[in-house]
């Protein structure tokens, strides 16, 4: 069953159950009401009536001795006076022997019966086979030697035909209400329940792969919370997607770069390989065959080495010692510079005291793959310079800056992916795969750090990383 239907059936017996109980209970509050109000008028004009019939008995000195002599007599007084024939009574003796009689129903001897000399009372009572209601009032009339007993009938059926008329009444108008108030019930849950059918369209449109649904509910109530941060799972849902999908693409771009740097040396490779095979070439082919075999050869072997260091960075766990930084960095520097020289740059080394606990030989591969970067991108005349500093935090700050072509800055976010080249031409005349970044990357991230770039073009490029180290395992070695 839907909520709105459950809302408007519970709203539904909330209401019949309140206006039901309601109008029973003020129906029969007013019926005991005015019965009440009928008994006590009964009960008033059996007692006016009772004086008054005791008055004329007094006056024609009738008592229980002479009431058989003087009966006839009282009688046509009765008769003749227009407030006893206007009114139902009996007078009658405590053995039942009528006195007087206007009524036209029988009495109660069980009134009678529990009526004393000082006491007086009424019951309802059903008479005929009209079912006419009755109020059976009976009292005791005082005599000079002692008791007569008077009775009188009101009739209130029609109280009772008026009580059965407002049921009916209550019944009509109880349907009519009922009608009305599903109808406005109805509307009014199905206009309650807008926001959560809005949630369920937006739930049923992110299943079906609507990432960017978003329910668009802006109450101020439970249900718009709890839109808020359904909002807020689809974006967490839409990001991880996101992510996910950039993840796929660099891994497919990766594994396409992959192959694209190995095949292109592959078929170089392969052909000059054939063609000493199959030929007799000249010693100058020959020996340019075999040199481009050599050169391709080491090239994948460097492209083989980068991909291991790449992979063993992120799979296994670090040598991890207390480390030197200077001496670190005079080593990746003394490493570096015969290239430099050979290119015709300088290079510059300024680094104070400082020690982080980490694998010494990956921060040494940091230090000279940022030294080698710096070196492909400039050019002869220029400058490349390495400073380190320590912090205050206990961690160390690394910063290659050179004087190069520089990186331009829609580029910069994706200099650290694997396989990726600004030039990619110059790149490769220089024997690189793209990976020397993406390896960076990796190992700073180990030591607690990440790469900052800055650059202009034309101007050159200045890379920062602070390393805070790693918590070493067991007893700490020196390197």
């Amino acid at each position: 069953m839907r909520f709105a239907w459950k809302v408007t059936l519970a709203s539904l017996c909330i209401l019949v159950l309140s206006i039901g109980m309601g109008s029973h209970l003020l129906i029969s509050i007013s019926f005991r009401s005015t019965l009440n109000r009928e008994i006590a008028v009964a009960q008033e004009e059996m007692q006016m009536l009772r004086i008054a019939y005791e008055a004329v008995c007094d006056a024609r000195g009738i008592t229980l001795e002479n009431l058989a002599q003087q009966g006839k007599s009282l009688q046509r007084t009765l008769q003749g006076d227009a407030y006893f024939t206007d009114h139902q009574f009996r007078v009658s003796t405590r053995d039942g022997e009528q006195v007087y009689s206007t009524l036209d129903a029988g009495g109660d001897r069980e009134l009678l019966e529990a009526i004393d000399g000082l006491t007086s009372g009424c019951v309802l009572r059903r008479a005929d086979p009209a079912g006419r209601v009755l109020i059976h009032c009976a009292g005791p009339v005082s005599l000079p030697d002692g008791m007569l007993y008077m009775e009188t009938l009101r009739d209130i059926t029609s109280l009772f035909a008026d009580r059965e008329t407002h049921y009916q009444v209550y019944r009509w108008i109880l349907l009519i209400v009922v009608g009305i108030g599903a109808a406005v019930m109805y509307a009014l849950s199905f206009w309650l329940t807008r926001p959560i059918r809005a949630l369920g369209r937006a739930a049923t449109a992110l299943a079906g792969g609507d990432y960017a649904a978003r329910a668009q509910v802006t109450t101020g109530d439970e249900i718009g919370e709890l839109a808020f941060y359904f909002n807020r799972m689809a974006g967490a849902i839409e990001q991880n997607v996101r992510d996910l999908e950039d993840a796929a693409r660099r891994q497919e771009d990766f594994t396409a770069s992959f192959v694209h740097e190995l095949k292109t040396p592959l078929t170089s490779i392969i052909g000059y390989a054939d063609m000493l095979r199959s030929r007799d070439l000249e010693e100058d082919m020959r020996f340019k065959a075999a040199s481009y075999i050599f050169s391709e050869g080491k090239r994948l072997e460097k492209l083989s080495l980068s991909l291991m260091s790449l992979l063993v960075v992120g799979h296994s766990e670090a040598d991890v010692k207390t480390v030197n930084m200077p001496r670190l960095c005079a080593l990746a520097a003394e490493s570096a510079l015969p290239a430099m020289e050979a290119q015709g740059l300088r290079l510059t080394v300024s680094t104070a005291e400082g020690a982080i606990p980490g694998d010494a030989s990956l921060l040494q591969t940091l230090v000279q793959n940022l030294l080698d970067n710096a070196r492909k991108a400039s050019e002869a005349g220029k400058g490349v310079s390495l400073a380190g500093e320590a912090l205050a935090s206990g961690g160390y700050r690394l910063t290659v800056a050179d004087q190069g072509r520089g990186i331009p800055p829609d580029e910069i976010g994706k200099i650290t992916e694997a396989f990726y080249m600004v030039d990619k031409s110059r790149s490769r005349a220089q024997g690189g795969a793209g990976l020397g970044l993406a390896l960076c990357k990796a190992i700073a991230a180990l030591h607690g750090g990440a790469l900052r770039f800055e650059s202009q073009e034309g101007r050159g490029t200045t890379v920062t990383v602070e390393l805070t180290g790693v918590k070493p395992e067991g007893r700490e070695d020196h390197a």
